[in-house]
């Protein structure tokens, strides 16, 4: 069938653009309707995001889910599409797929610890439903009147029903980066705007940049215009220009939200967060200056005159982090132990309880391993379907809706490729009747 660009028209019941978690779980939902499937992708292969993601472990759900899991303008949104088709769901679905799993702690992993498993399984179900993923191909254009035309370079294709799981922007070298909004805008659609999430942040403060590679556990809290907004605990990594770790990238959302809207965001630290002020500086104490009674009640002199402060507060932190907090509280770091005042341990202690580190920006959708904005998702149905177009689906990343660590984004991107894929698959057999 020539069409009115030169180019051959190929028919299908279901186009799906996005060869990602959320847009193969649609193909795979729908041609299971016994519908013939198109699924176009502009990599050079499919699933290329999913291979790196968990360390290339793929944690893909999360035995645990509360109200944090899921952000953006309505969380809730997330919570409803999850009732429908959740972790069990999911599990379940993989299970079908000959796909083994295993919890540790609270996170599901392939039984490998292979993300190259979960991608095996669902491209082998892909054959056997026959579903035509074609890569390389860059969608040029987008129309829609009574169908769907989706012009490629070589090629255009013709359905009735279009499903949208194209990703966000983060990790634009595996797919994500953006090039669809401007037909989901063309269709009418508001994009709440997108920003890195789970993402390092970056600090203005060219000595901690001495701290390169250190990783040290405590507890995280995100304060912005002084107010406190979020709080993690877990392994921190100081990098050149930021930190990064598990409860930075939890709070980073918060803090990339609040920079693109003029606010000051700045990261707390609990460097002995199971310690309180009051017992850490009577630690310190000892630490630095010893202890003048034994363990009979004698008094006796042991004062610290046989180390430095940084050699004595090396004992309880890493030692470039030690000198940094030093600095910080005054304490010339060479300074013999036995020699500080019990003023300056006091003003260390509460630094050590309470290291503030001003963030001046994010690293970037390059190092984002999710993106926070996108669809507006009060403009779609419970079914994923817009509520502008007929037979238009969003899916996954691109909606409005990011997740925390832990599975969560990889769930969601499931379920709403399954809830997509339910729903025009319904469509495909109420229109063969």
């Amino acid at each position: 069938m020539e069409g009115n660009r030169g180019v051959t028209i190929r028919p299908h019941d279901c186009i799906v653009i996005g060869a990602g978690p959320s847009g193969l779980m649609a193909a795979i939902t729908v041609a299971r309707y016994g519908a013939d499937v198109l699924v176009i992708e502009h990599r050079d292969r499919p699933l290329k995001k999913l291979y790196a993601t968990g360390n290339g472990r793929c944690n893909f759900t999360n035995l645990k889910f509360d109200d944090d899991s899921y952000r953006g303008t309505d969380p809730s949104f997330a919570y409803k599409a999850i009732e429908v088709f959740g972790r069990e769901g999911l599990l379940d679905f993989m299970h079908g797929l000959g796909l083994m799993t295993k919890s540790i702690g609270d996170y599901v992993y392939p039984y490998n610890e292979q993300a190259r498993a979960v991608a095996d399984a669902l491209l082998l179900e892909c054959r056997k439903l026959q579903i035509d993923i074609r890569c390389g191909e860059d969608v040029v254009d987008i129309t829609y009147k009574d169908s769907f035309e989706v012009l490629t370079q070589t090629h255009m294709f013709r359905s009735t029903r279009l499903i949208l799981a194209a990703g966000g922007k983060a990790s634009p070298t595996h797919g994500s980066d953006g090039s669809i909004n401007k037909f989901i805008r063309g269709f009418g659609h508001n994009i709440i705007l997108q920003q890195p999430a789970l993402v390092p942040l970056k600090f203005g403060d060219r000595r901690l940049a001495l701290l390169a590679g250190v990783r040290v556990k405590c507890a995280v809290s995100l304060e912005v215009d002084d107010n406190m907004v979020s709080s993690e605990w877990g392994e921190i990594i100081f990098n050149k220009d930021n930190i990064s770790g598990i409860p930075v990238m939890q709070v980073s959302r918060f803090a990339t939200r609040a920079l693109a809207d003029g606010s000051e965001a700045a990261l707390f630290l609990d460097l002995f967060p199971d310690e309180s002020t009051e017992e850490l500086t009577s630690e310190l104490k000892i630490v630095f200056m010893g202890t003048d009674r034994d363990n009979k009640g004698k008094h006796h002199s042991d004062v610290r005159r046989d180390r430095t402060a940084l050699e004595a507060l090396g004992l309880c932190l890493n030692e470039k982090l030690a000198e940094y907090c030093l600095n910080e509280a005054g304490i010339v770091p060479r300074s013999l132990a036995g020699n500080c005042s019990e003023a300056r341990l006091e003003r260390l202690s509460a630094l050590l309880k309470d290291l503030r580190i001003p963030v001046i920006d994010n690293a970037g959708f390059d190092r984002a391993q999710v993106t926070a904005g996108g669809v507006d998702v009060s403009e779609l149905t419970g079914d994923m379907e817009s509520k502008l177009i007929s037979g238009l689906y969003i899916a996954g990343e691109l909606c409005d809706i990011d997740g925390t660590c832990g599975g969560y984004n990889l769930q969601w991107a499931f379920t709403s490729g399954y809830i997509a894929g339910m729903a025009a698959g319904r469509d495909y057999c109420l229109y063969r009747k």
